[in-house]
Formats: C-alpha cells, sequence, structure tokens
C-alpha cells in the first residue's frame, strides 16, 4: 500500500523534525483562516530529505480543512522567459504559494520573483519555498544568484532538513515495510538503514525492489540475497574521490577540474582542504593516493590539509557546518 504524502505518514527523526513541526504549526494555522506567525518558510536540504513530502503534506493537510482555499503549487524549472511574469501575476494573490526547487530557477526569472515576494511579503501572504541549499548558497549553474533575493528569502523561516543518519533511515525503512505489510527481518532492515545512504527516494525504491523479490518467492529474504540483489545500489553510493570532488565543488561554486589542478588558486585552496579532508575520512585511500588525485601532490601537503581542516571546525562555525553538510550527503 502506497502512502499519500500526509503529515501521518512522515516519518519524524532528528533531522527532519524540526521542519515538520514548523509546517504542521503552519498548517494549523491557515486551516483555521488564521494568519500564520511567519508568511514565509524556506525549506533546504539534499535530494531525499522530504522537502516535498513536507510541501505537498502541507497542502493536504490546509485544503482538507479548507476547501475554499486557493493553493498554487510552481515548479521553478517550469518558470522561465517572457511567460514568467503572467504566471507569477495570476498567483499574486494565492493564499498559498509552494515553490518548490528553487534551485532551477533562471535569472530572467529572478526580478519577478522578487516583485512577487515583495507584495506577499507586504500583505503577510504566505510562501513556502524549498532547494537544495541554503540563501547564501543558492545559484543557478555554477552562478549565485543575486543578493536582492537571497536577502528576502533569508528574512523567513530558514529550515535545513539534513540527510538522515543510520539511526533515521532504520526508522524509515521500518515504517516502508510496515506499510507495505512486507515481513523483513531486523537483520535486512539494519543492513539496508547502513548500506543505503541516498536518502528516502532510495530508501522507498528499495523496498519496492525487495516486496517484488518476496513475490517471486524463489528465494529467502535474507541479507545475502537483499546484498546480493542490490549490489549496484550499494556500490553506487560509496564516496569516491570523484563524488567528493563534486560535492565540496557544488557547495563553495567551483569548478571541480580546479581542485584537482596544480594551481594554487586563492578561491579552490580551502575547498581542496575540505575535498582532503572529507577523502581520508570516507575513503580507505592513502595520503598518496589522495594528494595525487588533487593535482599530484606528496602525503605531508595532505596531513598538513587535514590538520587545518580539524582544527579549524573546533573555532569556525561557518565550516563547521559546510563540513557537516557535505559529509552527510556523502556518508
Amino acid at each position: 500500500m502506497h502512502c499519500h504524502k500526509s503529515f501521518a505518514c512522515f516519518v519524524c527523526a532528528s533531522e527532519n523534525q524540526a521542519a515538520l513541526a514548523a509546517l504542521q504549526d503552519f498548517a494549523a494555522d491557515l486551516g483555521t483562516g488564521s494568519d500564520p506567525e511567519v508568511s514565509l518558510i524556506y525549506l533546504h536540504g539534499p535530494s531525499g530529505t522530504g522537502k516535498s513530502h513536507l510541501a505537498q503534506a502541507l497542502v493536504r493537510e490546509i485544503t482538507s480543512k479548507n476547501t475554499a482555499i486557493a493553493v498554487n503549487i510552481l515548479d521553478a524549472s517550469g518558470l522561465a522567459g517572457d511567460a514568467t511574469q503572467n504566471s507569477l501575476e495570476t498567483v499574486r494573490d494565492s493564499d498559498l504559494i509552494v515553490l518548490e526547487d528553487l534551485q532551477h530557477l533562471a535569472p530572467l526569472c529572478v526580478e519577478p520573483l522578487i516583485q512577487l515576494m515583495d507584495d506577499r511579503l507586504a500583505r503577510s501572504r504566505p510562501t513556502i519555498v524549498t532547494t537544495r541549499t541554503g540563501p547564501q548558497h543558492l545559484s543557478y549553474r555554477g552562478v549565485r544568484v543575486c543578493n536582492r533575493l537571497t536577502s528576502r528569502l533569508a528574512a523567513g523561516l530558514v529550515i535545513a532538513l539534513e540527510p538522515l543518519q543510520s539511526a533515521s533511515r532504520l526508522l524509515l525503512l521500518q515504517d516502508l515495510a510496515r506499510r507495505r505489510q512486507l515481513a523483513l527481518s531486523q537483520e535486512v532492515l539494519a543492513w539496508l538503514a547502513k548500506n543505503l545512504t541516498g536518502g528516502g527516494r532510495q530508501l522507498e525504491g528499495a523496498i519496492n525492489q525487495l516486496e517484488h523479490l518476496a513475490r517471486l518467492g524463489s528465494q529467502p529474504v535474507d541479507v545475502a540475497s537483499v546484498a546480493a540483489h542490490l549490489r549496484d545500489q550499494v556500490d553506487a553510493g560509496k564516496p569516491t574521490m570523484e563524488r567528493i570532488a563534486w560535492r565540496v565543488s557544488r557547495y563553495y561554486q567551483v569548478p571541480a577540474r580546479q581542485l584537482q589542478s596544480r594551481r594554487r588558486y586563492r578561491n579552490i585552496l580551502l575547498p581542496r582542504q575540505v575535498s582532503m579532508y572529507l577523502a581520508r575520512r570516507l575513503t580507505g585511500l592513502s595520503l598518496e593516493q589522495i594528494g595525487a588525485y588533487f593535482g599530484g601532490r606528496d602525503h605531508s601537503t595532505v596531513l598538513h590539509a587535514c590538520r587545518k581542516v580539524e582544527d579549524a571546525i573546533d573555532v569556525d562555525a561557518g565550516l563547521s557546518g559546510a563540513v557537516r553538510q557535505i559529509h552527510a550527503e556523502l556518508s
């Protein structure tokens, strides 16, 4: 049985409980016709952390309580060109606007969106925004979005959804199996929680596959058979040098190829050091192998970079948050 997107079937965990509580309060106010305490909620987090689920659950909750409420759901990737102004103008007076995947917002859409937000904020009209990164890191194809938009987004209630860790993945897997009435042992569920790190969609996909495997009945659904069946997914999710470099480059908005360059670009120094630090923590590669990947550097350079990042994260909250987020996305 597949669950419709609702608060009732959203598994609350430490990584998402702040977002869940905020949207439940938001829904309670809107559903009764009251003005919410905040008019803009900005949800951000990597793919698979539950942003769309929560946004859809909010819409489902308030429309079930108040059928007269006017809700418009927009996908940022669908806003483009001359149609943008007209598209946003038609939803200006909506009781609620949900704007999803803001990281896909094209530059031509920025000014019309600023105008829409100014109008809605002035009238306390509620808006929900979902995207992958916090306002300060919002970009489109490597180019950061202008401060005029990001400052408005940052003025709302900004909530991060972190990637699920092993214990929370286990809770979600148990819930998915229960809803499908799929009998899986705790050993199998624990193996899945430890080895599948791609987020809620990957976990749901794995449960779907195991449901099909159980129906076939040709082999027991034990850890060995599950490991064999999902080997490709597990291997694809393991941290590699390429994945680490790509994640770091995306976070810091620098070209991944420059992380591997022998040249000492000033804006690349910190991202390269973070990459080396994460590679040492998340892969079994030697210092020499890590240095070779990042521009042919020797083991002492890699060791210095790792120690520098370790020392800095104890006193630099911004760097600590960046490393924690990238680490969580990769592990």
